[in-house]
């Protein structure tokens, strides 16, 4: 079973609008169009959060508008950047708590989508409603495999910025209710920007690049920098079995093949 996650899109209003001097909606549309190229055997696409830079009536058409090119399902989810009510006008995955937390089940598997959004803020958190209905949806698929997606990293990333301003503050109460069930398999979240991969006791997670810009790895430092050098990734993830996952993490602005001193391979 193949799974892609696609991140921090950051749309503005409009087609041509520049994120840090790039195009965020160009460079979502190029990684639809390589995913509906390469993946269209996939599941679904998780897009975990972030969706706007500035949220808007217009940038959530946009994505809206975008979105309806892919091939596959698109389950998003809510991040820091973002504004719900605006959401909603264009997204029915909000609940009937008035959260962006949902599921999926495909294939014996089950795949839960969380909110972790605080308007106004940058850091993340789950408050008790949140958690309750994390609780009863772990309770009612306990003898199944578990996959979680959400926005902020549960754990340290070991960049200063992420951790100590834009963090998930309600680790010890989620780690808590996930440490009772040992079917959780993965976490995948977005909002880092970067590339990484860590685990807890048994469960492994993952975060790819934005789709627009990046942060820059600067761990000892007490703000982080963007680049702009590094390129945007998209995550493919594959459940094999006996639920062994493996990640690829692709470059998708560029998918011709060179050799070392620069001629294009030919095939």
């Amino acid at each position: 079973m193949k799974i892609i996650q696609i991140t921090d899109t950051h749309l503005l209003g409009a087609d041509r609008a520049n994120v840090y001097g790039l195009n965020a909606a160009y460079r979502l549309k190029r990684a639809i169009k390589s995913i509906n190229t390469y993946h269209s055997d996939a599941a679904f696409i998780a897009l975990t959060g972030d969706l706007a830079d500035i949220p808007s009536d217009a940038a959530y058409e946009l994505l809206k508008r975008i979105l309806k090119k892919s091939k596959l399902p698109v389950y998003p989810i809510v991040g820091n950047h973002d504004n719900r009510a605006e959401f909603g006008h264009y997204f029915t995955y909000i609940n009937e708590d008035g959260f962006v937390q949902y599921v999926q089940e495909k294939e014996g598997k089950v795949f839960l989508f969380l909110d972790t959004l605080v308007e106004g803020e940058r850091y993340g958190k789950m408050c008790a409603k949140r958690l309750k209905w994390l609780e009863e949806k772990l309770e009612k698929y306990k003898k199944r495999p578990v996959y979680l997606f959400m926005h902020h990293h549960p754990i340290d990333s070991g960049l200063y910025e992420m951790d100590h301003y834009a963090d998930f503050r309600s680790r010890k109460a989620f780690w808590k209710l996930i440490d009772r069930y040992d079917n959780v398999k993965h976490i995948t979240f977005g909002h880092l920007h970067r590339i990484m991969q860590i685990s807890r006791k048994a469960i492994s997670m993952h975060s790819t690049r934005s789709t627009t810009f990046q942060v820059s790895y600067q761990p000892h430092e007490e703000l982080e920098y963007l680049t702009n050098k590094e390129k945007p990734t998209y995550a493919v993830m594959e459940i094999l079995k006996g639920d062994v996952l493996r990640i690829h993490q692709h470059e998708y602005l560029d998918e011709k093949r060179y050799y070392e001193d620069g001629t294009r391979f030919q095939g």
